[in-house]
């Protein structure tokens, strides 16, 4: 089945962590949301000659380029160019840390489906396209977790588990009442790869203290999931300072910059109002989740993070995840 001539392409969001960073990796449960700033992937003839600058061929994004091969081959080939839209993934010229990789694997992989007439609403679909756009990311990018690849497809905020090498649990919750949080961009860029690999190098050096702090973060995640499915907004906050500091244990063990200064700021700033922060991701810099049940008090972390220095995104965390594009922007 060929496409409708109203589709322009797909688009998936960007991902944030919520919980269970570098303990996902040894099969702890993680909480991963979308992040409303959408890569999009649109269908162009081979004449470019009207296709926005924002848009970059797959030549130069490694893991939509293999996420299209593997979705023609389960669909039937796509005979336009595909080109990819991260820029409201990025500041300027530099990444935002919310997953841009991911969403642009997933976008490519909705856009061959909904061009083969596939309805990304329904949830069969929608779970395949999933799954090719976790293998098509992973064969680029084996080091993750592919819980961000789970947030860009599925959308809302999920509940991810690896049970395998290449097999996993993910499934939408619900968002808790009363639970404000807010994204803030620290300015500073970090390669997860880079502070993934530096733990791991840590841990085959010392793999005792290495067992123990993942023990500790493992534990930590689980009673954050916990306390997110119970909606226990007040439970989520201590939750959230909780890992906060496991994964500042980890850094300080390890030697990897995970809660570096600025995000040692941002939970400073937190705590002054009552609330907890934490990094979502790998730490490092990028981004960081400010955690709240007063709207008074998330105003005023607002402003105490735009005095020092940090950008709180204009994001919305949850809603929907991959989606036919039907005209360009």
């Amino acid at each position: 089945m060929t496409h409708e001539p109203f589709i322009a392409g797909a688009s998936a969001p960007g991902k944030i962590m919520i919980a269970g960073e570098y303990a996902v990796l040894e099969g702890a449960p993680a909480l991963v949301g979308a992040l409303q700033t959408r890569a999009r992937a649109l269908f162009f003839e081979t004449n470019r000659s009207r296709a926005p600058e924002t848009l970059r061929p797959l030549s130069k994004a490694p893991e939509a380029a293999q996420t299209r091969a593997l979705a023609e081959t389960h669909c039937g080939t796509v005979p336009r160019d595909i080109l990819l839209d991260v820029a409201s993934l990025r500041h300027g010229d530099r990444k935002l840390g919310v997953g841009s990789s991911a969403a642009g694997a997933a976008a490519c992989s909705a856009a061959v489906f909904a061009w083969h007439g596939h309805d990304l609403e329904q949830p069969d679909v929608s779970a395949r396209v999933l799954d090719v756009a976790m293998r098509g990311h992973r064969a680029v990018a084996p080091e993750g977790s592919g819980a961000d690849v789970a947030a860009s497809a599925l959308g809302g905020v999920v509940s991810f588990r690896r049970t395998g090498t290449d097999t996993f649990d993910a499934k939408r919750l619900p968002w808790p009442k009363g639970l404000i949080v807010r994204v803030v961009w620290t300015g500073q860029e970090a390669r997860t790869s880079n502070l993934v690999r530096q733990v791991r190098a840590w841990g085959q050096s010392d793999p005792t203290r290495y067992t123990e702090r993942m023990a500790a973060l493992t534990e930590s995640a689980q009673e954050f999931v916990a306390a997110y499915s119970d909606g226990n907004a007040e439970r989520v906050l201590s939750c959230a300072d909780q890992y906060g500091e496991a994964m500042a244990a980890l850094g300080r063990e390890s030697g990897a910059p995970i809660v570096e200064e600025r995000l040692s700021k941002v939970r400073s700033l937190a705590q002054e109002e009552q609330g907890a922060a934490k990094p979502s991701g790998a730490g490092g810099g990028d981004v960081a989740l400010g955690f709240f049940t007063d709207a008074n008090r998330a105003r005023r972390f607002e402003d105490r993070c735009a005095h020092a220095g940090f950008a709180v995104l204009d994001a919305t965390v949850g809603g929907p995840g991959v989606r036919i594009e039907p005209h360009l922007e």
